[in-house]
């Protein structure tokens, strides 16, 4: 296993899953927009694996299954910081 490939794929995945986290729990309310972002960006790891082709390392790895793994990571983590500080309105909450 290739260390450097899984530390890319899953803090580009956290990054990912945070951008998605804020972007959802700012929504007012889930659109069609909101789910197509959502899943667009849980389909992204196709992207590392078409790098990975285009360089010539040939089939995908393992180590890409890191990525959704960063995916529930960054989005957890957004959303709980976004539950602990803010109330379901946006307001600030008081400590």
């Amino acid at each position: 296993m290739d260390w450097v490939i899984a530390a890319g794929a899953f803090c580009l995945g956290m990054l990912i899953g945070a951008m998605v986290g804020w972007y959802f729990s700012e929504a007012q309310k889930t659109t069609a927009l909101v789910l197509t972002v959502s899943i667009s960006a849980a389909v992204g790891s196709s992207v590392l694996a078409m790098f990975s082709f285009l360089a010539g390392g040939g089939k995908p790895t393992h180590e890409y299954w890191f990525y959704p793994i960063g995916l529930l990571v960054g989005f957890g983590i957004v959303i709980g910081l976004e539950m602990y500080y803010f109330t379901y309105y946006g307001e600030r909450r008081s400590r």
